[in-house]
């Protein structure tokens, strides 16, 4: 299975090579453990990259790393298995870590934010244009619901056994949404747009991120 680059990653990486242009680049293409992904486009890719990192914002390099991943369908496919490897991560702290917890729900709320915005601002008012304004309005529902449940979790007592039983039922309500959007919903949209159409969602989406980075 190919590696493929996580956003976070990759743009973190472009800002460190502008204040050290001498560390490398060998480990930006982080595995993502989903399915065919686009990789980032090899060493000289990066090396390119690293060249003009020193000039580059920190939304200016998210842009270039959203870019870099592919199309994008791909680049929030890649997004949704970042967020789902949060939730992983936050159901392995004990009821006692509640610093850690604290830090990596704080992550996981910033996250789906930024990805919500992204879909809701960009992606689904191209499906709505396009004769599936009920997937639109869905998609769009499954987005309030997780923010609700994540505004109620985020009320509880971190060392409440219902706090972690809580989060693994947004995960997996998570998990349904982002597997419908990946395997279904996207890839039939990207099919019914021009290549010239799915490349100017893609510069849409780069430039949505990097507004929250």
């Amino acid at each position: 299975m190919p590696n493929t680059p996580k956003f976070d990653d990759v743009a973190g990486d472009l800002r460190k090579r502008g204040e050290d242009a001498m560390q490398s680049f060998g480990r930006a293409a982080l595995e993502t453990g989903r399915g065919p992904m686009a990789t980032l486009a090899g060493v000289a890719l990066l090396g390119f990259a690293a060249g003009v990192a020193a000039s580059l914002s920190k939304k200016a390099a998210t842009e270039v790393a959203i870019g870099a991943v592919g199309d994008w369908v791909e680049a929030l496919a890649a997004e949704h298995k970042q967020i789902e490897g949060l939730f992983e991560q936050i159901l392995t702290t004990g009821e006692t870590d509640t610093v850690r917890r604290t830090k990596l729900f704080r992550k996981l709320d910033q996250a789906l934010a930024r990805h919500a915005f992204a879909e809701e601002t960009v992606i689904y008012p191209t499906l709505s244009e396009t004769e599936a304004d009920p997937e639109a309005r869905r998609l769009a529902g499954d987005h309030f619901d997780i923010r609700g449940r994540l505004h109620r979790i985020e009320a509880l007592d971190k060392t409440d056994p219902a706090w972690s039983e809580n989060l693994r039922g947004l995960y997996r309500a998570f998990a349904g949404h982002a597997h419908d959007e990946d395997h279904d919903v996207f890839p039939v949209l990207r099919e019914r747009l021009s290549p010239q159409q799915n490349a100017q969602l893609t510069r849409d989406l780069a430039k949505r991120a990097a507004k929250l980075a």
